[in-house]
């Protein structure tokens, strides 16, 4: 089936270049009017059929007997002959497992990997964020300077998951290395050199996931990857060595990239908005409806991915069996049908956690208990003891060039001393 012939819609898949300067550093004016122009539209340079609007998102969220999650963590372009060599001769080889995996294996490994985030897990994490955001206070407070983004924000969410893992501290370089390899070839557009330069990156990534599962296969500790690994299901491993290592790689990335963020968010619409800086520093009970309308307004995950499993209709739009669907969670985060004055920041606002950023369904964010609680906690720290934070002016803030995910690289911020 060929995409729509209706003018506008064809005219905005022709616009739609999530790679471009401008949609980067401010994506909002084009979602809003996606959103207002029709439901979906079909964006030939990506071969994705694009959802706008927040009743159909979340029905898709919410459906996975008509939409797939295989292609969530497909490259967005094909790698290049170099770049899959590399990755092959790494044996680099996921298999399908939480975000990516449809019931009912999903329901299965989902069942097995819960272990990681229980209530008991996470409310023990925070101390040790406690300890961080003081830690960084501390070495910072009389420069009266400091950029939150890459001295706090890119570090705190990694060491936290570093210790629901069972890895070691100073290798904290590495996993941030890694992930961004495999951030910018799964959701980005790099040129052929690129891709070869970030495939060297991505495999050595895989290595070591299979490496720490192979450390606690045969000497297991009190860490999440041992509870992997000796999780059973009646007389069996409930999981198989690979499915494990795929976990693993996974939270490696997703569970503090996304973190850092909404770290970087929060900060920036916190301080842009002052008004709402200063009621967080009088009253701290608003921090948890704060973090909603951060990640409603502008969330650290813009944009999912399905797989149309047959012919369906979206919005009254017919889209073809197989069809890869690209969902424009930040425009359904503003989409003025579920959210009054979408584009106004409020921490107040009653319904702020309505938004999508953590999916829906089967597949909800795993680790989005233990992303709240780091949010809120490294607020709360800052707001109390640097009641003065403020943006440095003049800045300009830049974003990686990926479609998924979204967050300041660098967020200067200046207090009196």
């Amino acid at each position: 089936m060929s995409p729509m012939d209706l003018s506008e819609p064809e005219h905005l898949g022709k616009r739609f270049d999530p790679f471009d300067h401008s949609y980067l550093a401010d994506p909002y004016p084009f979602f809003a009017e996606a959103r207002l122009v029709t439901p979906v539209f079909y964006s030939s340079s990506l071969n994705y059929w694009v959802v706008t609007r927040y009743r159909d998102i979340r029905h898709i969220f919410e459906t996975p007997k008509l939409f797939s999650a295989a292609n969530a963590l497909a490259p967005l372009q094909p790698m290049c002959p170099e770049a899959q060599r590399i990755l092959a001769e790494g044996g680099h080889r996921p298999v399908a497992v939480n975000v990516n995996l449809d019931p009912p294996g999903h329901t299965r490994v989902r069942r097995v990997s819960n272990v990681a985030f229980t209530p008991r897990r996470v409310a023990a994490m925070g101390p040790f964020v406690r300890e961080l955001a003081a830690r960084f206070i501390d070495q910072h407070a009389a420069a009266g300077r400091a950029d939150l983004v890459r001295e706090l924000a890119w570090e705190l969410p990694v060491l936290v998951i570093f210790r629901v893992l069972g890895i070691p501290d100073e290798d904290v370089p590495r996993i941030k290395t890694g992930s961004q390899s495999r951030n910018i070839l799964l959701w980005g557009h790099p040129p052929a050199g690129e891709q070869i330069r970030l495939a060297h990156g991505m495999a050595a990534f895989w290595k070591y996931a299979e490496e720490l599962t192979a450390a606690r296969t045969t000497e297991p500790r009190d860490d999440f990857t041992s509870d992997l690994l000796l999780a059973h299901d009646g007389d069996q491993p409930a999981l198989a060595t690979q499915e494990v290592v795929s976990i693993v790689n996974a939270l490696l990335s997703a569970a503090h990239e996304t973190t850092t963020g909404l770290l970087g968010n929060a900060f920036r619409w916190l301080l842009t908005e002052r008004q709402a800086w200063e009621e967080i520093c009088h009253d701290p009970a608003l921090i948890p409806n704060a973090i909603e309308e951060v990640l409603r307004f502008d969330s650290s995950t813009i944009t999912w991915r399905r797989k149309a499993i047959q012919t369906v209709e979206i919005g009254g739009v017919s889209v073809p069996a197989e069809a890869n669907l690209l969902l424009l969670i930040g425009s359904a985060n503003r989409d003025p049908d579920v959210f009054t004055d979408p584009d106004r920041f409020d921490i107040h606002r009653s319904n702020a956690d309505a938004h999508l950023a953590f999916g829906l369904g089967i597949h909800y964010c795993l680790g989005a208990p233990l992303a709240r609680l780091e949010a809120r906690v490294v607020l709360e720290e800052l707001s109390t003891r640097l009641p003065s934070l403020r943006l440095v002016p003049g800045q300009m803030f830049q974003f990686r060039p990926v479609i998924a995910h979204r967050g300041p690289l660098s967020l200067l911020v200046e207090w009196d001393t």
